[in-house]
């Protein structure tokens, strides 16, 4: 590979089981993986939206990079790839609500009792404005270079060979499902059959947020929301 393949998301939206393909791939290919999930991180991940400063660290590299769980200024060159993974961020947000207040390592226990106290449709109403800005870089500055790709997280979950199958595509692989036949067929989330607000993969189902929100915070988001959710084409009803 002459090239770089970014592979760009947000937290919860299986980050690492995209990482863990990503991995596979790697190694199979004998490409160079750019990561800071691997055991000793070759990346940096950026800390703010639009980071001018991530790409410095990729100057002559090639390989997959990733996933990167924020929009960057990006210095890409012509030859580079963009794969965009993204999951309906009123899932993403309801899913980050459990994570820290429940499962996620490393959260400090007077927080998490803190938003379990206040609820998730309050941590929802808190922490859209952030993640919308990520949303807007996406739509903005990524989604429309003829580079990308754009994936769904709700593919991962329900249509893996689908989902598999575009991302090989766009790393350059083709008939890719006959050599990745096996990496298809491992699908975690499948699996998941009871919710456990304790356990990393909690409910992988889409939708889960018109369950766990109440009636006027949906319709607030979907105010709020509505050319992201429209350009992403995520349902309003």
């Amino acid at each position: 590979m002459d090239h770089r393949v970014f592979i760009f998301t947000v937290h919860k939206a299986a980050s690492l089981g995209v990482y863990e393909v990503m991995r596979v791939v790697a190694r199979k290919e004998g490409w160079a993986l750019h990561s800071a999930n691997l055991k000793r991180a070759t990346l940096v991940e950026p800390t703010e939206p639009g980071d001018p400063t991530f790409c410095q660290q990729l100057v002559g590299k090639t390989g997959l990079v990733g996933p990167v769980r924020m929009p960057v200024t990006l210095n890409e060159v012509e030859r580079d790839r963009i794969i965009l993974h993204l999951r309906d961020p009123r899932d993403v947000l309801v899913s980050m609500y459990f994570s820290w207040s429940y499962s996620h390592p490393g959260v400090n226990d007077s927080y998490r009792e803190e938003l379990r106290e206040k609820g998730v449709n309050a941590f929802v109403r808190n922490n859209s404005p952030l993640l919308k800005t990520k949303y807007e870089m996406y739509l903005r500055d990524y989604l429309p270079k003829k580079q990308t790709t754009l994936l769904r997280y709700e593919d991962f979950v329900l249509d893996r060979s689908r989902w598999l199958e575009k991302f090989l595509a766009a790393t350059g692989i083709t008939d890719g499902l006959n050599r990745y036949g096996r990496l298809a067929k491992k699908n975690t989330a499948e699996k998941v059959q009871q919710e456990d607000i304790n356990a990393h993969i909690r409910k992988a189902t889409p939708g889960d947020f018109r369950e766990k929100l109440d009636p006027e915070t949906i319709v607030a988001l979907n105010s709020d929301w509505r050319h992201i959710l429209d350009s992403f084409n995520y349902d309003l009803e």
